[in-house]
């Protein structure tokens, strides 16, 4: 893409030349470019292309000489032929993800049992109904229609082998009028949607546009370019992505659940493999990066014992209370000055007298569970990789039933035999932690059964966080792993 025109930034109407996403600005001062100025930040910087067109760059630095810019927006038609382009009502993105996603060849119904000595066959497009999607949800405060629509493109040209094409797009549609500023923000939702359904992160949308609505109508003003690399090396199919019919009764939960990622500053999506060729490598960084997804998403899917029940609250307090003397207790260790079995002595002293003091007021029977709390957190303290060791050991046996498949494939293609919840759970803590403090294992056959069952944990979890069904479950973890 290439092309020229003028912006307004500081009052100051300034050329421009964009070639290959990369903006030149042309100062008027001709010694300026020896000085390119301080960086400055800006949300939407207008302007127009010599072609007539309206231009909006969207969060945007800059300096005297170049401009950066995270989306472009070019009007679809002249100036001044009708509002600006500053706001739209809904977001349409095309291309191969979404063709993977709604499949255009579902859009149509083939005839069957003709006799081919007489006609050819006949394929009659579904109605609209059939095809079209359209499921609200509310992230934030937003009241958003999720959906698919088609357009189907006909032409009767001798010379062209094709007669037409059934285009997908996947829309977003707002209740409320969105200012373009926002357009990143919710780029990244469906860029994150997309990873997450097609289990790879080389995800590019060949076009976006914006809509606004008239008279119930919703009528193109412009498109949107987003400032991102595309490594066209997209190769996902139906046959190994999430596609719109394995997730049509939880399609809104499961984009509320992914899109809010970013929103709740979770960045924690690199367990998705950048390409296909990279999902078939493990490496120490992938394991510790899907290591610490699992945790975080077995934090966010099952709730502490502080949450639901009131004992264990209680018996933590125990804990909490004198956790302050911690971090000077840990310091004499590492300096010398303390031996383990003198901070036990030290800090568990402390929390026993407290704890003997909580239970002089609660009944027998209260008691003896209250112990049970108080004796498996004393216990967890002396553990450091008892935490992650239990949540796979957990999430494996909470979802045995999908993870089983993935569990035998793998240990089979690694001829080994995987060991049981408890001394699988050990196993990936043990290597996760012998990574994180720089005396990693070499990797052996079993961490890569181990990883890749992690990961399948890790969709297992967020699609039931997304109430996904059973079936749909077992489905989306056969295609993918």
């Amino acid at each position: 893409m290439e092309h020229t025109g003028h912006i307004r930034i500081d009052r100051k109407v300034i050329p421009y030349h964009l070639k290959d996403k990369t903006v030149h600005l042309i100062p008027n001062n001709t010694y300026a470019c020896l000085i390119p100025g301080d960086v400055r930040e800006k949300e939407v910087i207008k302007g127009v292309t010599t072609g007539n067109r309206e231009v909006a760059f969207v969060g945007c630095r800059y300096n005297d000489i170049s401009l950066g810019y995270k989306a472009l927006v070019i009007s679809d038609c002249n100036t001044g032929l009708y509002s600006g382009i500053t706001k739209f009502d809904r977001i349409c993105f095309e291309g191969k993800p979404v063709n993977v996603f709604a499949g255009p060849g579902r859009a149509f119904i083939s005839e069957s049992g003709f006799d081919i000595s007489e006609r050819m066959k006949s394929i009659t497009p579904k109605k609209w109904e059939d095809i079209n999607i359209s499921s609200q949800v509310i992230i934030n405060s937003d009241r958003i229609n999720i959906g698919v629509n088609f357009s189907f493109w006909h032409n009767l040209k001798y010379a062209e082998t094709s007669m037409g094409d059934a285009i997908p797009k996947f829309t977003l549609e707002f209740q409320r009028t969105v200012n373009i500023k926002r357009l990143p923000h919710v780029y990244l939702m469906v860029y994150d949607f997309f990873c997450f359904l097609n289990f790879c992160r080389n995800i590019y949308f060949n076009k976006i546009t914006l809509q606004q609505k008239e008279n119930d109508k919703f009528r193109t003003i412009a498109t949107v370019y987003v400032n991102s690399e595309n490594d066209d090396d997209y190769d996902r199919n139906e046959h190994n992505s999430i596609i719109s019919q394995d997730c049509k009764f939880y399609l809104p939960e499961l984009f509320k659940t992914v899109a809010l990622r970013r929103n709740q500053k979770i960045y924690d999506n690199f367990y998705i493999p950048k390409n296909s060729k990279e999902a078939s490598i493990v490496s120490y960084e992938k394991f510790l990066a899907c290591a610490l997804s699992l945790e975080s998403e077995y934090n966010r899917l099952y709730p502490t014992k502080r949450k639901d029940n009131n004992l264990y609250a209680d018996v933590y307090k125990v804990f909490e209370k004198s956790a302050d003397e911690l971090e000077t207790l840990f310091t004499a260790i590492k300096e010398n000055k303390l031996t383990p079995e003198e901070f036990k002595e030290i800090y568990f002293g402390k929390v026993n007298n407290e704890y003997n003091s909580l239970k002089k007021s609660i009944s027998k029977t209260k008691i003896r569970k209250m112990d049970g709390y108080f004796e498996k957190i004393k216990d967890a303290l002396t553990k450091i990789d008892y935490s992650l060791a239990e949540k796979y050991k957990n999430a494996l046996v909470n979802n045995w039933e999908y993870i089983q498949p993935v569990v035998d494939k793998m240990s089979r293609a690694n001829k080994v035999e995987f060991p049981s919840a408890s001394e699988a759970g050990k196993e990936f803590a043990d290597f996760r932690n012998g990574i994180a403090h720089g005396n990693p294992q070499e990797i052996e056959p079993l961490h890569v059964v181990l990883y890749e069952v992690a990961r399948a944990l890790i969709y297992t979890m967020v699609l039931k966080k997304a109430n996904a069904d059973d079936d749909s479950i077992k489905t989306v973890i056969n295609k993918l792993f």
